[in-house]
């Protein structure tokens, strides 16, 4: 069972499954629990939505919680099919946080959908995705990047 997105929240799964007893063709599971948290991510979500063409940024705050320390590999610059993005550790007195910063490359009119997975070092988690959402109106006229 896939827990991504449910961290700090009861999860519930029913499950079916069909047996050859004759007495009992089919049993009724249901699979429910507490999911932990291992991070604050603020926003769960990236929307960049604007002109085409043009450099619409977003950020997201990416916080380990104290529980699951973890380390979240170097990236620097890299370029998806519609974004460019990049991930800088920071430090604060309260802990260590990772911005990562996401800007739209796409230069034509439309939505388009991206997924950013950044590998970690903690096994119960091995990789942290970000899911990008970018829905472009028509670009500025003469506005160039």
């Amino acid at each position: 069972m896939d827990t991504s997105g449910y961290g700090g929240r009861e999860l519930a799964k029913k499950v079916t499954i069909q047996t050859n007893d004759p007495k009992k063709p089919i049993l009724y599971f249901t699979i429910q629990g507490q999911v932990e948290k291992i991070a604050t991510i603020t926003p769960a979500r990236v929307l960049l939505k604007g002109p085409a063409g043009f450099p619409i940024k977003g950020v997201v705050r990416i916080i380990p919680e104290k529980k699951y320390p973890f380390t979240l590999a170097e990236i620097r610059d890299i370029k998806g099919e519609n974004i460019q993005y990049s991930l800088e550790k920071m430090k604060t007195d309260a802990s260590e946080e990772y911005l990562l910063t996401v800007v739209n490359m796409k230069e034509k009119k439309g939505r388009f959908y991206e997924t950013i997975r950044i590998p970690t070092d903690l096994e119960k988690r091995p990789e942290i995705k970000i899911w990008i959402y970018g829905d472009l109106t028509d670009p500025l006229p003469g506005n160039k990047r």
